[in-house]
């Protein structure tokens, strides 16, 4: 079956997917904005909050291997339905303020997600087959701005409603409204997909983790920023708002730094030298974090920026490296699967290094380490001609 058919897209498909990617981020993004609220209420320390942010980015490493074969066996869209239904369960119960089904319902919604961040792709060539560079920008896109609604959204909400509740149930909203759209979608022609199978000797090539690392770092960094950030503003005498403004700055830039990420490349001459730009920006930036002031404001614009552009570098690097769809298919659940466990440590350790004395240098020394190692790996992996699966 090719790609190539011609068909017209419903407006009621296109604003099923448009909804469906601003929840891929937004019910895990916005909790870092509220985390001094969200430990009172539930009654724990930094540690378990730790746990508590690092949990879906677990659920994105774990439960992403499952989405090739709930697809051959469901469809996509019948995939997508399912993702968002869990969204949704996990977004209503932790409508209840305790911090075992807080967990429990955490998990829920990084199960979804997780499955999205493989069927979306999919499902985007299934509907837009003739524009798959645009359509993928569009997509990392949305994904930043999904990011930053929950970060700048959650302390307004918690304001003006005095309650967690307000915050965290926009995503009960967000989640069931796209849920809606889908179940009315005719799936007449959903399209079922066939498995590859993960060959255990491309573990073995450094190009092959030379590519997790990639994925996995750029996934960490923004995690761990969104967890964390919000609280390293506080400490700088920044209010709840202006906290949560230096988080949905980081995100929102991120976006159309995604959009552009083709135009960047020819600007700076190849992917190589944009990982060096991108690398040394985000670093610049996290010493600005801890500045305080306006100057805290452009370290988020300067580490927001390469975050959008390192995950399209991300996808670009998976595709170039690998000669089919299906060989395609077969590394991105593979870097997904190893990256978002590996990207999951990222906020569970800064809960360990930190201990509420507003000493952030250990933090810091951890992000950075975080970003130097994604910037050798794309430093080499994009300076050589192999491929995965030669």
């Amino acid at each position: 079956m090719t790609d190539k058919t011609s068909h017209t897209v419903s407006v009621g498909v296109i604003l099923a997917l448009f909804l469906t990617v601003l929840v891929m981020r937004g019910p895990i993004t916005g909790i870092g904005a509220v985390a001094d609220e969200l430990m009172a209420v539930l009654e724990i320390r930094y540690a378990s909050y730790g746990f508590l942010s690092a949990l879906p980015i677990v659920c994105f490493g774990l439960f992403c291997a499952a989405a090739p074969l709930l697809t051959a066996r469901f469809g996509v869209n019948g995939v997508v339905i399912g993702s968002l239904g869990m969204i949704l369960i996990g977004a209503a119960a932790r409508l209840y303020l305790y911090y075992p089904t807080m967990l429990v319902a955490t998990a829920f919604i990084g199960i979804g997600i997780a499955l999205l961040n493989v069927v979306m792709p999919v499902v985007l060539r299934k509907y837009f087959p003739n524009n798959i560079a645009l359509t993928m920008g569009v997509f990392t896109g949305l994904i930043g701005f999904s990011g930053s609604i929950g970060a700048y959204f959650s302390v307004p909400l918690l304001e003006k409603f005095e309650t967690l509740l307000a915050p965290l149930g926009l995503w009960v909203i967000m989640a069931a409204l796209p849920l809606l759209l889908w179940l009315f979608e005719k799936r007449s022609s959903d399209r079922m997909v066939t498995v590859g199978k993960i060959n255990a000797s491309v573990l073995k090539k450094p190009l092959t983790w030379a590519v997790i690392f990639v994925m996995g770092m750029q996934s960490l960094t923004i995690y761990t920023t969104v967890a964390w950030l919000p609280s390293i503003l506080a400490t700088l005498d920044f209010d709840a708002s202006t906290a949560g403004l230096g988080s949905a700055i980081f995100l929102l830039v991120s976006a159309p730094a995604s959009i552009l990420t083709s135009r960047f490349i020819s600007l700076v001459g190849g992917e190589r030298n944009a990982s060096i730009w991108m690398t040394v920006s985000f670093l610049v930036g996290i010493v600005l974090w801890l500045q305080g002031g306006a100057l805290s404001y452009l370290g988020c614009v300067l580490a927001g920026i390469p975050q959008g552009i390192t995950f399209s570098l991300a996808m670009i690097l998976m595709a170039q490296k690998t000669n089919d769809l299906s060989e395609l298919l077969i590394i991105s659940t593979l870097a997904q699967g190893i990256g978002y466990v590996l990207a999951a440590v990222g906020p569970f350790v800064c809960g360990l290094l930190y201990h509420g004395d507003g000493n952030w240098i250990g933090v810091a020394g951890f992000m950075m380490s975080a970003v130097l190692l994604w910037g050798v790996s794309a430093f080499y992996a994009f300076g050589t001609s192999k491929k995965l699966f030669n």
